[in-house]
C-alpha cells in the first residue's frame, strides 16, 4: 500500500510539473485560435502551408476576387504531416470546397527537423478519433516529446515567461477569438514586422533586411513522410469532393538568382501532376502580373510585405478564374531569370 501511494504521488507530481513548466515556457498557441476560426466561421475556401502562405495570400482578396469567403490556417514552421490533420480537423463538419495548399520546398527536404516549441503539438486541439490516430502516427513516433514538453527550456524562453502567461491569459486568447492572434504575434516578437488583419493573414508591414535565411540546395528528393502526408491529404480531399490546389509564393529575386528554384519548379510540376494535382509556381509568374524587387519582401527568406502579397492574391484569383491559367507564367526558368531587376 506504502509502495502503491509512492508510486501514486510522484505520478501526480509530475503530472502537476509537467501543467507548470506547460503553461509557463510552451508559446501560446496561433494553430489553436486559427483552427477555432476556421471551423466557426462560415468559410469554404481554405488556405494552407507555413510562414510564406501566412503572409503571401490575403483572404479577403481571394474571397472578394472568387466570391467564396476564404480563411487561412497556414502557421509557420507546420510540419506536413500537421497540415494533414489541421485539414481534417477544420472541415470536421464537412463545409470546405477548396483547399489552396502553399508548397515551401524547405519543408519538404531530406534532412528537414521538427523541433519542439513552435506549435508542432495538436494533440489538444483535435478533436474525436483523429486524437488517437494523431498520437499514434505522429507522437508515437516522436518517443512522445511533443506530447509531454512542446518548449525549449532555454534562457531566452525563460525570460520570455511573463509574456508567454500575459498571452496565455488574454481573454481573446481564452475564448479563442480571433484578436487573440495579436497576443501571440506579440510574444513571438513578429508585431515588429506584421501586422495582423484577420483571418490568418499577417500583413509585413516593416522590412528586415538583416535576417537572412539558411542557405541550402535542393536535391530533386524529399522526406517520404512528406509525400504519404501529401498523399493523404490528396485521397481526403477527393473523399470529401474538396478541391486541392498547390502554390508556391514568389520568392524574393536575389533568392531565385542563387539558388536551383528551376529544379524545385520542376520536381514539384512533376511530382504533383502526376497525382492529378495543380500547382501553380508564382516564381514563375510573368513580370507585367507580379513584379517584384527585393524591397518587396520584409527579409531575405522571402516573407511577402502586404503589397506585394495583395498582387499576389490577385493574380492567384485570375489564375483560379481563368480557363487558360498558364497565359500567367513563364514557360522556363530562364525566362523567369532574364526578366528579374
Amino acid at each position: 500500500m506504502r509502495t502503491f501511494r509512492r508510486i501514486l504521488g510522484f505520478i501526480i507530481a509530475f503530472a502537476i510539473s509537467v501543467g507548470i513548466f506547460s503553461f509557463l515556457l510552451t508559446p501560446p498557441s496561433g494553430i489553436r485560435v486559427l483552427l477555432n476560426q476556421a471551423k466557426e466561421g462560415n468559410y469554404d475556401t481554405l488556405i494552407m502551408g507555413e510562414s510564406h502562405a501566412e503572409c503571401g495570400y490575403n483572404p479577403y482578396i481571394i474571397t472578394d476576387g472568387i466570391g467564396h469567403e476564404t480563411v487561412s490556417v497556414a502557421r509557420r514552421i507546420t510540419p506536413i504531416n500537421n497540415i494533414y490533420y489541421i485539414l481534417r480537423e477544420a472541415n470536421v463538419d464537412d463545409k470546405y470546397k477548396t483547399v489552396i495548399l502553399d508548397i515551401d520546398p524547405y519543408y519538404w527536404r531530406l534532412d528537414q527537423t521538427r523541433d519542439s516549441g513552435q506549435d508542432m503539438n495538436l494533440m489538444p486541439y483535435i478533436t474525436g478519433a483523429k486524437r488517437w490516430e494523431y498520437f499514434k502516427n505522429v507522437i508515437w513516433p516522436d518517443r512522445f516529446v511533443k506530447l509531454f514538453c512542446d518548449y525549449q527550456l532555454t534562457w531566452e524562453n525563460i525570460q520570455k515567461i511573463p509574456n508567454c502567461v500575459r498571452a496565455k491569459i488574454d481573454k481573446d486568447y481564452i475564448e479563442n477569438n480571433d484578436a487573440a492572434m495579436n497576443a501571440v504575434n506579440r510574444y513571438l516578437k513578429s508585431d515588429t514586422a506584421f501586422d495582423y488583419e484577420g483571418r490568418g493573414f499577417l500583413r509585413g508591414v516593416n522590412r528586415a533586411p538583416d535576417l537572412g535565411w539558411e542557405d541550402w540546395e535542393f536535391k530533386n528528393d524529399v522526406e517520404q513522410s512528406n509525400i504519404d502526408s501529401l498523399e493523404q491529404i490528396k485521397a481526403y480531399c477527393d473523399e470529401h469532393g474538396i478541391k486541392l490546389i498547390c502554390v508556391q509564393s514568389a520568392l524574393i529575386p536575389s533568392r531565385l538568382k542563387t539558388q536551383n528554384m528551376g529544379d524545385v519548379h520542376d520536381y514539384f510540376t512533376n511530382m504533383l501532376g502526376a497525382r492529378g494535382i495543380e500547382f501553380y509556381d508564382f516564381n514563375y509568374g510573368k513580370w507585367e502580373y507580379l513584379h517584384r524587387t527585393d524591397d518587396d519582401y520584409v527579409d531575405l527568406d522571402g516573407h511577402m510585405m502586404g503589397e506585394i502579397a495583395d498582387r499576389q492574391s490577385r493574380l492567384l484569383v485570375d489564375v483560379l478564374k481563368s480557363d487558360n491559367p498558364q497565359q500567367y507564367f513563364y514557360n522556363s526558368y530562364d525566362e523567369v531569370l532574364a526578366n528579374l531587376n
